[in-house]
């Protein structure tokens, strides 16, 4: 017997189940839970090793550094906004 692609689709979207609901914020003030929300979904220090680079804005003051510090340049350029992930 051969089974139709829409009754396997219903079948699966069935199986899977509705997504559970986010639990809704407390009454009141909210600036609790607002917190709680926006520290669970920050980047751990571990995953900010981008932070730690020692970057400057200017080539002589690269180039200086790494003289002193006998170490190479890395130059990244852009053109967007680096804070939205559109470089």
């Amino acid at each position: 017997m051969r089974i139709p692609a829409i009754a396997i689709a219903l079948l699966c979207c069935g199986a899977a189940g509705a997504p559970s609901a986010p639990p809704a914020p407390p009454s009141g003030d909210p600036s609790s839970y607002v917190d709680a929300k926006v520290a669970a979904c920050s980047p751990k220090p571990e995953e900010r090793r981008f932070d730690q680079t020692g970057w400057v804005t200017d080539i002589r003051t690269a180039l200086a550094l790494a003289k002193q510090h006998n170490r190479p340049v890395f130059l990244f350029t852009h053109d967007g906004h680096m804070g939205l992930g559109r470089c």
